[in-house]
């Protein structure tokens, strides 16, 4: 149902976009006292299903919108509170975004490359500069010309996940849209003053073969690089390496700036080579605009020309070392056919091992990144402070291993045994662990920042100090788990079975626990700010002192749980079920 704003002075006339999970819907609408077309994002956080991280992108766009002056970025109008959230209202643009399937020829392409670069140049000049840190084609507006002959202009949305200045930037809080983020950002949270040219770079691939969004990842190799050569051949070389350069997975090795990429650009051909390559060879130069102008023009060809020939036998030297490996490991798996070799060779010689029976093996010290362990038996196995990043471990027989330490980023370990395993100090950021027994693991101080958890066993688990933000725990069950002191902002429990569970001094700030089992739960001194407990089974659960500011309890069931000396100011308790409940002040309800 659309909400009335006529008191706000604004009326909407229809939904263009709607985010669920976070919250947000964005109409067209028309501003009644200017008599003008403008967009409204509106923050909905009375619905059940929002993601309470809206509050802050609604706050970091707001204070971002309101000092820029930019034509193509829509600019801020308004911004007020309403009985469900928050709204803010922009300029309306009525130009589709990149995600509409459109026919763009080559040449149209690289003018949006060109346009989205003008805006990445002015948002780099300002003091912070400012990261947009979520371009993908959702976030960029194209008008809608189909005439090769006409010059398509971009524009710039929603920097409800931008950062401002690149200092102190690197945290864990990791934002944006998977396969558009560079390896700095999803890894670590590193944003550079270059991130926003990988985001672009992985934008303007799609576009030029036609890949949805959601597929991006279909044409990201090993180590995120993107093989556009072999994907697009009919383009030219120079706009070729001018793209690899934009994703290179190396922050180091892409154009220092906007302002380089886009004075890089500008030259380069789309289709054919030119035949003088000193009049493009700039392409391959990171250096700053102010310093390409600056230069005589006959000395510029020169520099730039010498700047492609070594950039071409870096590129030369790199395939080289690419066969080499490849040719490496094809040996290697040859060699698997030597009977009777054993696992333990035959993992390090070929990085494949399915099936093995590893028991008990000590892989402390073996290289197996990126190894092939599927359905293998590494009961008891030793692999404290292995190097595990992207292995492939679905339905492995980890019971009972040592991982302490390990680095198991990116790891598959779908259905995987890791009962009473000691993963404690690993490094399990966005490793998939769907379906995965973890029952009395140890995963004290363990990363698992955005793992994957859905449906997985982890019940009398010990998770003491680990990191789960925004955690994928869907269906998990936590039964007596262990989580003090645990942080679990932003994580989805929905459906989660944390009965008994133990959540003293937890950080779940927006925390989506909608229908969650917490009967009989420990929440002694935990963070619940704006938590989503819709229909949570909170009954018995001890909240002592529990900070649940702005919660969101409606329907769920508090019978019988003691709420003494917590903080309920501002949560919505409509529907719940507070009998025999401590309240807040001693009292026991009625």
């Amino acid at each position: 149902m659309k909400q009335d704003l006529s008191s706000h002075g604004y009326q909407i006339i229809k939904e263009l976009e709607r985010n669920q999970q976070g919250g947000e819907v964005t109409y067209q609408g028309l501003s009644l006292k200017q008599d003008q077309q403008v967009a409204i994002k509106e923050f909905c956080f009375a619905d059940g299903d929002a993601n309470w991280a809206g509050f802050e992108a609604y706050e970091k766009e707001v204070e971002i919108l309101k000092q820029l002056q930019h034509p193509r970025i829509p600019q801020y109008l308004d911004s007020f509170e309403t009985t469900s959230g928050f709204c803010l209202i922009t300029e309306y643009q009525n130009a589709p975004s990149l995600v509409e399937k459109r026919n763009f020829t080559p040449e149209q392409i690289k003018q949006i490359a060109r346009s989205i670069l003008e805006i990445l140049v002015y948002l780099q000049k300002q003091t912070p500069p400012i990261i947009h840190g979520n371009i993908k084609p959702e976030n960029i507006l194209v008008d809608c010309y189909s005439n090769s002959d006409k010059n398509p202009t971009a524009y710039l949305i929603n920097f409800g996940v931008a950062s401002i200045g690149i200092e102190d930037n690197s945290s864990i809080n990791v934002n944006g849209t998977p396969g558009f983020i560079p390896p700095e950002q999803e890894l670590n949270g590193t944003v550079t003053i270059n991130s926003d040219l990988y985001s672009l770079g992985a934008t303007l691939i799609c576009l030029l073969t036609g890949t949805r969004s959601a597929e991006v990842g279909k044409l990201i190799g090993r180590n995120y690089r993107f093989n556009v050569k072999k994907m697009m051949p009919q383009l030219s070389t120079l706009f070729t390496m001018w793209l690899e350069k934009m994703v290179s997975p190396n922050a180091k090795d892409r154009f220092e700036n906007a302002a380089a990429a886009l004075a890089a650009l500008k030259p380069i051909p789309v289709f054919g080579d030119a035949a003088n390559f000193r009049n493009v060879a700039m392409a391959m130069k990171p250096v700053k605009t102010s310093t390409i102008v600056g230069l005589a023009s006959i000395a510029t060809l020169g520099i730039l020309a010498t700047s492609l020939t070594l950039f071409r036998q870096q590129q030369t030297n790199f395939e080289t070392t690419e066969i080499k490996t490849l040719q490496q490991k094809t040996i290697s798996k040859n060699s698997k056919r030597i009977s009777g070799i054993n696992p333990i060779k035959q993992l390090q010689e070929t990085g494949e091992c399915a099936g093995c029976n590893l028991r008990g093996a000590d892989l402390a010290a073996v290289e197996i990144e990126d190894a092939y362990l599927r359905d293998a038996d590494l009961f008891k196995a030793n692999l404290r402070a292995a190097n595990l990043q992207e292995a492939r471990l679905q339905n492995a027989k980890l019971r009972r291993s040592q991982l302490q330490g390990a680095n198991l980023v990116k790891a598959k370990l779908q259905g995987a045994d890791l009962s009473r395993a000691k993963l404690d100090g690993a490094n399990l950021i966005n490793a998939n662990l769907q379906n995965a027994r973890l029952e009395k693991a140890s995963l004290g101080g363990a990363n698992m920042v955005r793992a994957l958890l859905e449906s997985a066993n982890l019940e009398r688990a010990n998770l003491l100090g680990t990191n789960l933000l925004n955690a994928n725990l869907q269906g998990a069950n936590l039964f007596e788990a262990n989580l003090k002191d645990v942080r679990l902002s932003r994580a989805k429990l929905t459906g989660a079975k944390l009965q008994r569970a133990n959540l003293a001094q937890t950080i779940m700030n927006r925390v989506n626990l909608k229908g969650a089992n917490l009967r009989g739960v420990l929440l002694k001194d935990a963070s619940l700010k704006r938590a989503n407990l819709v229909g949570a089974d909170l009954s018995g659960a001890r909240l002592l002192n529990a900070n649940l500011f702005g919660a969101n309890l409606k329907g769920a069931n508090l019978q019988n749980a003691n709420l003494q000396g917590a903080n309920i100011d501002n949560a919505n308790l409509e529907g719940a079920n507070l009998k025999g409940a401590i309240m807040p002040d001693g009292t026991v309800n009625d």
